[in-house]
């Protein structure tokens, strides 16, 4: 910006130097000059910006010199040859000047990002029409008409034609697209003033006095000095660079037509009206008329005007269509899930609510398939999601070419898909399609990362009677796909009415162990945990059982998978963690057990990944006023392979010193080789394993056993119930055992004094309480009965 100040100052004293001195050489000179420094402006600015388009303002700058030569020649002829020839060589110069300035011009206009639209074309052309008439009725007509020779009166009309030239690539220049810089108004500024000077001192000419007083000079050293500082203004290279980074996103967005703004109406309505008042004006003059001047305009007027009327209308048919092209795309796009392109939750429910409505009309029943993925979660740990969305976009492209050409297909959400058939003809045809269904899902997928393998539980649901909505209906397929997974996976499952009365008693059973919390129908039962070396109770393990009104004692296996499946189970937790710590706390008091004996507590794969459980634990300490290393926490290696974000909580945990053990290990994923990156103090070895009678079972239990020590791993055994399996515990090496053999579980435990109270036969206990192997019956994630 300093180089453009002392530019402007520099014109600003050459333009007073002009006005200050008398007429003669001397203002000559000064002119001339300041037509030099606008040139010299220009080379420096091309120097400075480097532009794409340099020819363009090379080409500029070149008209200005011509000018500038012209004027210097006209110079010659009036101060030293006191001669005043019309035509003269300046003149030649002067109209030769104007073509090289309109072929700048038009590079610049090409240069500019964007097509000019026909729109713009059109309002330019009926603006230079418009022009042209009034300069060709002030101006040329009358000079070609005038007494003057025929060469002085070309020349003369050449000049107005010439500003006409000008003015239309101007006209063009400013309606085209792209940024209004501080440079582009500079030159559009510049040549408007040209234009002005120009039809100032024609009409003076024609009246025979153009002597102004130097205002035309005045305008036409405006003009110079205005094209050097757009050359010099920094926005300078913009003007003519689309891909300039300073330039706005949409500055040089290619238009087709050009709006009809109030301001670009008003300018056309103007320009079609100075036909008429063209006429008017020489009518009141008493001049006479051009009449084929303003016919020829008229005419061209209008059909321009119709044009331009053509492109409105055509562009208000385009808008349109755009415009329901777009509402049918957010349309697509609010009802569709952008990932697989299958309707998504909210299209699918609605789908479904309207086929169950047709079906209580028509008669005929509506079937649904739930589709759940299986592994489909091992896919994006593994592989990433990237690899997960490869997946599900091949689902989605199987499925369509599974299920009939009218069937719906929506994605719910994650990995779950349901699909709706309507005019279904039997269950059995639903059954049929599902089997397909699983069928096209098994086969292997080609992804970037290779192939992958997932397969899908299905489940399907028939509705005929109009008895049920929309969702439902697809909370029934889920629960049959849940079931499915739950069997095997890879298959399907019907929704029947035994899976009904099993969904019932299922929430009757879930409504009853809430209040079983509210209404305190829960208790715990402890086991003694022994040292295998003496059988000195080191701890219990704290087991839940429910005392249900009306039933009795409830197994646990008949009340915690239900918990399991919602956020009651960590209810359940949270009880248990209070009660057990608060129970020892109590033993302590009273002498029962000391300052090392802990209690164990299962805590569910649920509760785990909640960000509640740090916080649980310690809240449980606190209140029973524990140290932390008196509770340990038990979970199951299963829990571990299903949740690997609860690396991060149990880290928390042993940093906080509550102890964590593995329960049922040897029934899981985990391998031997594994140990070390367990986040555990202790290793429960599973009943399965001790009471396994299979050749190679001792030593398997031993290798268990130093595996773990040499990982650091304490170990405790469950379920020993007879001599012979805590003797061979103790030769490999066992820490810890407890069982029927070594205590009962009970509110009040004891230690049993030795076998033969415990035992009534060899491996069998003699209790009313029933052994639970399922993996389910436990207190937390599977409570045990001990």
């Amino acid at each position: 910006m300093l180089h453009l100040r002392l530019y402007l100052g520099a014109a600003a004293l050459v333009a007073v130097a002009y006005f200050a001195v008398p007429n003669g050489l001397l203002r000559d000179a000064a002119y001339a000059v300041s037509g030099l420094l606008g040139v010299a402006a220009v080379l420096w600015g091309l120097r400075r910006s480097r532009p794409r388009e340099r020819a363009a303002w090379w080409l500029l700058a070149a008209g200005q010199v011509m000018f500038t030569v012209a004027d210097g020649v006209f110079a010659v002829y009036d101060h030293v040859l006191h001669l005043t020839p019309f035509p003269s060589p300046a003149d030649v110069v002067y109209l030769a000047a104007y073509p090289v300035i309109a072929l700048g011009l038009h590079r610049l206009v090409r240069a500019r990002p964007g097509e000019v639209g026909r729109g713009a074309l059109l309002d330019g052309a009926v603006l230079t029409l418009a022009l042209t008439l009034v300069s060709w009725v002030a101006l040329a007509h009358p000079l070609l008409v005038s007494d003057e020779p025929l060469v002085a009166r070309v020349v003369s009309a050449a000049y107005p034609m010439a500003d006409i030239l000008l003015l239309a690539l101007l006209v063009l220049l400013v309606m085209a697209p792209g940024a209004r810089t501080p440079s582009f108004r500079l030159l559009a500024t510049s040549m408007a003033l040209l234009l002005v000077a120009d039809t100032l001192y024609a009409a003076l000419s024609a009246a025979g006095d153009w002597d102004d007083g130097g205002l035309t000079s005045g305008l036409w050293i405006a003009s110079y000095t205005l094209l050097g500082a757009a050359a010099l203004h920094p926005s300078m290279r913009e003007l003519s660079d689309p891909d300039h980074p300073d330039r706005p996103a949409d500055a040089g967005a290619p238009t087709a037509t050009s709006p009809l703004s109030r301001r670009r109406l008003t300018v056309l309505a103007g320009a079609v009206a100075l036909a008429p008042v063209t006429m008017a004006v020489q009518h009141l003059l008493g001049a006479p008329f051009d009449v084929w001047a303003l016919v020829v305009s008229s005419l061209g007027l209008f059909g321009l005007v119709v044009a331009r009327l053509a492109t409105v209308v055509g562009q208000v048919v385009r808008y349109s269509a755009q415009r329901d092209a777009l509402r049918g795309d957010l349309a697509h796009a609010a009802a569709h899930d952008p990932l697989t392109q299958l309707a998504n939750r909210g299209q699918i429910l609605e789908d479904v609510a309207a086929a169950l409505h047709r079906a209580v009309r028509s008669g005929t029943p509506v079937g649904l398939l739930f589709v759940d993925l299986d592994h489909f979660k091992a896919v994006n740990d593994r592989h990433g999601h990237a690899v997960g969305d490869e997946v599900l976009r091949e689902v989605a492209v199987r499925l369509r070419a599974t299920v009939r050409a009218g069937d719906g297909v929506g994605r719910l959400g994650g990995d779950e898909i349901v699909v709706l058939v309507e005019q279904l003809a039997s269950e059995e045809a639903l059954v049929e399609l599902a089997q397909r269904v699983v069928d096209a899902l098994a086969a292997p997928f080609r992804t970037s990362a290779g192939e992958v393998v997932i397969g899908a539980s299905v489940g399907v649901v028939v509705e005929g009677g109009g008895g049920t909505d929309a969702s439902r209906l697809v909370h029934d397929a889920d629960t049959a796909a849940y079931r499915a997974k739950a069997s095997g996976r890879n298959r399907l499952e019907v929704f029947d009415d035994a899976l009904r009365a099993e969904l019932d008693e299922v929430a009757r059973t879930e409504a009853a162990l809430r209040r079983a919390l509210r209404d305190d129908e829960l208790l715990l039962h402890y086991q003694p945990v022994v040292r295998a070396a003496d059988r000195r109770v080191v701890g219990y393990e704290a087991l839940l059982r429910w005392d249900r009104p009306g039933h009795g004692l409830v197994a646990p296996d008949a009340f915690i998978p239900v918990a399991e499946r919602s956020s009651l189970v960590c209810d359940l937790d949270r009880w248990v963690l209070r009660t057990a710590t608060q129970q020892l706390a109590r033993w302590r008091a009273e002498g029962r057990a000391d300052a090392r004996t802990t209690v164990a507590v299962n805590i569910s794969g649920r509760h785990l990944v909640d960000p509640a459980l740090v916080a649980d634990v310690a809240d449980a300490l606190a209140a029973a006023d524990l140290r932390p290393g008196a509770l340990v926490l038990e979970l199951t290696e299963t829990v571990l392979v299903s949740h690997p974000l609860a690396t991060t909580h149990l880290e928390r945990l042993r940093a906080l010193g509550v102890a964590v053990s593995i329960d049922d290990f040897g029934t899981g994923y985990t391998s031997i080789s594994q140990l070390q990156d367990l986040h555990a103090d202790t290793l429960k070895i599973d009943k399965s394993l001790v009471w396994s009678t299979s050749p190679g079972a001792a030593e398997l239990v031993r290798l268990v056993v130093h595996a773990a020590h040499a990982f650091g791993l304490s170990v405790v055994a469950e379920g020993v119930e007879d001599e012979e399996q805590l003797r061979q515990l103790r030769q490999a090496g066992c820490d810890e055992v407890q069982g029927y053999l070594l205590g009962r579980p009970g509110t009040d435990p004891r230690p049993a004094a030795s076998a033969a109270t415990a035992t009534a036969g060899p491996g069998r206990p003699t209790t009313s309480l029933p052994r639970q192997a399922s993996s389910a019956a436990r207190a937390v994630d599977g409570a045990r009965t001990g």
